[in-house]
């Protein structure tokens, strides 16, 4: 791999560290490896447990499309309900007690942010992706 201008390295560096998916870390870190350590993709592959085709792909697209390379492409399926309204909807309940939201509830529960949700929203979400939504990201995110 070229080397890298230290702008284009300080930018993987701080993908790295604030990436939420964990593949877009390791594409990251593979880029890095080659960089910095000017290590080959077999060590590349070997370090992080990948394919080397695998590592070449990702260094490919990363030297085509720089960090934009790194991010996953976009997923078949129907796009999320979640609204920007409805994420901030849950951050609020998120920061509540229930009792406090003048609900009966001693603790939330995937089933009680989406019925409380849907009332606040008009939006039904399954209790599915009330967690989803909870796995993909920190309450700031929402």
């Amino acid at each position: 791999m070229t080397s890298l201008q230290p702008d284009q390295l300080r930018e993987l560096e701080s993908l790295y560290r604030s990436a939420h998916e964990g593949r877009v870390r390791v594409r990251a870190l593979a880029v890095l490896l080659a960089a910095e350590e000017h290590r080959n993709v077999a060590e590349i592959a070997r370090i992080i447990r990948h394919h080397q085709e695998t590592v070449r792909r990702w260094l490919h697209r990363y030297l085509q499309r720089g960090i934009e390379g790194l991010q996953d492409a976009p997923r078949p399926g129907a796009p999320t309900k979640a609204t920007p309204q409805y994420r901030a909807e849950l951050r609020r309940a998120l920061e509540h007690h229930p009792h406090e939201l003048g609900l009966p509830y001693d603790h939330w529960t995937a089933r009680h942010l989406a019925d409380h949700l849907e009332a606040r929203t008009g939006l039904k979400l399954s209790e599915a992706s009330i967690y989803r939504l909870l796995r993909q990201h920190s309450p700031q995110d929402f």
